[in-house]
């Protein structure tokens, strides 16, 4: 059976399927996740693209509770790149369109979205695609035990299906993370 995130999360209200708009915040009002794993690289190059044809994504936001500042979901790139062009013009690029969810999520659901923002954005590395599926079976059971959901079948099967990979392959990356001597992890993240 496949899996659908869309249809097991029908039921949960306000889950930024309403009219979105665009908000302007300030760059230095915007923090990165701290749960975000994925490497930022290629910045440069997205910074000359944005410099060229202007920020065509607006980043993805979370307002930070009690604070004017906002957590980043989906963007860490664009900020960083942002952050370079700023240091060339600031006034030009002190803030950036944004896109704000207001919903009150979970912090399982607001990771998992995270993982889906940037699952398709970019050529991973075999540790990220290993962290991701990580995370997304750790997630699936929280979601599981902790909020009630329930998912059909085995659970590998879902994360192999949410991170677009076999679950053999899914199993060799589990053995290697599990079995690397440390002195090589620093080079498997590269």
């Amino acid at each position: 059976m496949a899996f659908d995130l869309g249809e097991l999360l029908k039921d949960v209200p306000k889950l930024g399927t309403d009219r979105e708009q665009i908000e302007y915040i300030r760059l230095d009002h915007l923090d990165e996740d701290p749960n975000n794993f994925y490497q930022l690289n290629g910045i440069d190059e997205l910074a000359a693209n944005i410099q060229l044809c202007g920020l065509q994504q607006p980043i993805r936001v979370r307002p930070i509770p009690e604070t004017d500042r906002y957590m980043i979901v989906s963007g860490h790139r664009r900020r960083k790149a942002i952050e370079m062009l700023a240091k060339e013009n600031s006034e030009k690029w002190s803030e950036v369109s944004c896109i704000v969810e207001r919903d009150e999520a979970s912090p399982s659901l607001q990771q998992l979205r995270l993982i889906f923002a940037n699952a398709n954005t970019r050529t991973m590395t075999a540790a990220e695609i290993s962290e991701q599926a990580e995370q997304v079976k750790s997630l699936l059971y929280k979601l599981k035990e902790e909020e009630g959901y329930e998912f059909p079948g085995r659970m590998r099967d879902h994360v192999a299906q949410v991170v677009q990979t076999s679950k053999t392959k899914l199993a060799r990356l589990k053995m290697i993370r599990d079995n690397l001597a440390p002195c090589w992890q620093p080079d498997y993240k590269k």
